[in-house]
């Protein structure tokens, strides 16, 4: 039997399951090759949703932030140098940039009535 874990205080508790994503899917797959796979269920407890929440909103608001930016420095270094080397370049340099937001990832809590994916890590 799988336990279910708080991915916010890593306490074995039952909560609100998280949604699979490609993050978590390359995270899992990872760890699987790894043989360092737990297969937990991954919840976010009733006491921990305040905190989750927020942290999925900063994620969200450094997801924008870096797109916004990838963005302008890809616009600023075309408009600059219009050479197919430019562009390139800006290309590669903006996905670095929305990398980043990366840092900061935490799942989207699954909200009642949605459909249910795996979440185990």
């Amino acid at each position: 039997m799988k336990k279910s874990v708080c991915i916010v205080c890593r306490k074995e508790k039952k909560g609100s399951m998280i949604e699979d994503d490609l993050y978590l899917e390359t995270i899992r797959n990872i760890k699987n090759r790894l043989n360092i796979a737990r297969n937990n269920t991954l919840v976010v407890c009733d006491e921990c949703l305040p905190k989750a929440k927020e942290k999925r909103r900063r994620f969200e608001r450094s997801l924008m932030t870096w797109t916004v930016l990838a963005t302008l420095f890809f616009v600023m270094l075309v408009l600059i140098s219009q050479t197919l080397q430019s562009i390139f370049f800006g290309l590669v340099a903006a996905v670095l940039f929305i990398l980043f937001s990366l840092i900061s990832y935490f799942p989207r809590v699954e909200e009642h009535g949605r459909k249910k994916g795996r979440s185990t890590s």
